[in-house]
């Protein structure tokens, strides 16, 4: 049985490069009348006198580490005092009792060294353990913050991974290596189910009655800098008008209130019509969305949508395609028969109702809408007018549905058909939604069909203000993570916004702005070199939103420990 006759640092040069060397902690075991030699640890490679000499300082430190801890596990303790012995990397954690108290501080003994934003992480993160989303990877403490970390921080400064990893550090002072950011987005794809369900959890808390009885469903697309196409990105009809790159198509599902109930991703190509069906599918085997009322643009509507709908159970408001219904149809609705003046907000509408193949066809005029239809169609007949008078122009002008809406041909030139104009003009002013759900009165059916504004502002802010697009991962995994993350950064400032409705009307830009606002000045005293926080000023607003969580904030200096 061998034993250890001593510790020591050998340099092994390679021997093509001698100024390249192996740095290795080596020890010396006596067998028997032998000495051998073992390596303990591959330190590293270095090339350069500094960089050896630095090797051979981290090799001294873990060699005396070793030597620390067999010491410590020996029945003789430690035989010698090693605190003499220079140490490398971070110092060692203080403890709070090491730490000389704030009020022994004197003001011209400290500096600040960093702002640190702290309204992000209190009112957002008590919102982020409310919804459960604390829960999502209990396995691994380190990316369970920073998954925290970098849902917090982009709903307030939305960036790529990289620039969210400079955020974190210079505005939170939370530092995390990029590969273990990527590593937490692995991680997230398996609970995405988990991440959607826990959403629609949030909402139904705060229904009356925990009930979601209405969902605002639409679909947007996403665009990649890219034009490689795979099971996600496709090239399809772009809402953003990037015909030039591939893309995926989202579609989304609110409460009236804003609130989150769903998400579903299609391929890049999938026509809008199919989504909806599509997407409830996939939120029927967790969701309890039994008795909700779905309200969806016009691009929902089709027969086989309305059928689907109805053998599923589920009610629908659906916007109407007026002009492409049967002309017996088109007669009675352009007619005056069967309308009665009512309002829709503060604004007066002339209201009918009609049978349709079994549903209600609830119709209105406005004449503030009939204005504006009138101006939008003499701006484009202008622009027509003047395209016309352009040598060579009549061929490019058919080809333009919008404007072939307006024009004919005439001995192979296109010209102003005044019949298609007029025809066009029926129709200033009128809208028309289908719903299969016989307890609303047409009125309350039409308010509903209102609140799609809703979701179209909900588009909005994932789009611009959290910058879920242009999306520049490339693997479909990291694809459906980015937006999960990005589902979870809205779906906080969305509850956030919700409950501070209840007392105060704040934008979500506003809400944002104020959270980033409320900051902690961190200063280090110049001889210890420890750190204090001192708290910075609130605005009134961002105090009101505080109050509304029931957070209290500290306004007295503290000891700040990372």
């Amino acid at each position: 049985m061998g034993y250890s006759a001593g510790m020591f640092i050998r340099t092994k040069p390679f021997n093509d490069h001698k100024d390249k060397v192996r740095v290795q902690i080596i020890e010396n075991t006596r067998d028997g009348d032998k000495v051998r030699q073992k390596i303990l640890r591959h330190v590293g490679v270095a090339i350069g006198d500094d960089e050896i000499a630095k090797m051979k300082a981290l090799a001294t430190e873990i060699m005396h580490r070793i030597q620390d801890e067999r010491e410590a596990s020996s029945p003789q303790g430690n035989l010698f005092n090693r605190e003499d012995v220079p140490r490398l990397g971070r110092p060692p954690k203080k403890n709070i009792a090491d730490i000389l108290g704030v009020d022994k501080v004197a003001l011209k003994d400290i500096k600040e060294v960093r702002r640190v934003v702290e309204g992000v992480h209190e009112v957002g993160g008590l919102v982020y353990e409310t919804l459960g989303f604390d829960s999502l990877i209990p396995f691994s403490k380190r990316s369970s913050e920073i998954l925290k970390d970098v849902v917090l921080s982009r709903m307030v400064e939305p960036e790529s991974k990289r620039g969210l990893q400079k955020v974190l550090e210079d505005q939170f002072d939370k530092e995390h290596d990029l590969d273990a950011i990527y590593r937490m987005m692995d991680k997230v794809y398996p609970n995405i189910s988990k991440i959607k369900e826990l959403c629609f959890r949030g909402a139904q808390d705060l229904m009356p009655k925990k009930e979601v009885n209405l969902a605002l469903f639409d679909v947007t697309t996403l665009y990649f800098e890219s034009v490689t196409v795979d099971e996600v990105r496709e090239f399809g009809y772009s809402k953003d008008h990037r015909f030039n790159t591939t893309q995926v198509v989202l579609a989304l599902a609110t409460s009236e209130e804003g609130l989150p109930l769903g998400y579903e991703l299609f391929q890049g190509n999938t026509a809008e019509v199919k989504t909806l069906l599509a997407s409830i599918e996939g939120w029927k085997n967790y969701l309890d969305i039994k008795d909700v009322c779905f309200v969806a643009d016009r691009a929902m509507f089709s027969r086989s949508n309305l059928e689907a709908l109805e053998k599923s159970g589920y009610t629908y408001i659906v916007a109407a395609k007026l002009r492409s219904l049967k002309d017996s149809m088109q007669e009675k609705i352009l007619g005056e028969e069967g309308y009665k003046l009512s309002s829709l907000g503060s604004t007066p509408a002339w209201i009918g109702e009609f049978e349709y193949e079994g549903k209600r066809l609830i119709t209105t005029y406005k004449s503030n809408r009939a204005h504006q239809d009138s101006k939008d169609r003499e701006t484009i007949l202008t622009k027509i007018s003047k395209t016309l008078g352009k040598k060579g122009s009549s061929k490019k002008l058919v080809t333009n549905q919008g404007v072939k809406k307006y024009t004919s041909m005439q001995d192979s030139q296109a010209m102003l058909d005044e019949d298609k104009i007029q025809a066009d003009a029926l129709w200033d002013g009128m809208h028309g939604i289908i719903t299969n759900d016989q307890r609303l009165t047409a009125k309350e059916a039409l308010q509903r069909y209102a609140r799609l504004w809703v979701i179209e502002q909900s588009f909005r802010i994932n789009k611009h203000d959290l910058k879920m697009r242009p999306i520049f991962h490339w693997t479909p995994h990291r694809i459906e993570s980015h937006v999960a993350l990005c589902y979870m950064s809205f779906a906080i400032l969305r509850h956030i916004e919700y409950r501070v409705s209840l007392t105060q009307k704040i934008s979500p830009r506003e809400i944002m702005s104020l959270l980033l606002s409320v900051q902690g000045s961190i200063c280090q005293h110049i001889r210890t070199k420890d750190l204090y926080r001192i708290p910075g000023a609130m605005k009134l607003d961002a105090r009101k939103i505080y109050k509304t969580f029931n957070i209290k904030r500290s306004d007295t200096p503290e000891i700040y420990l990372k």
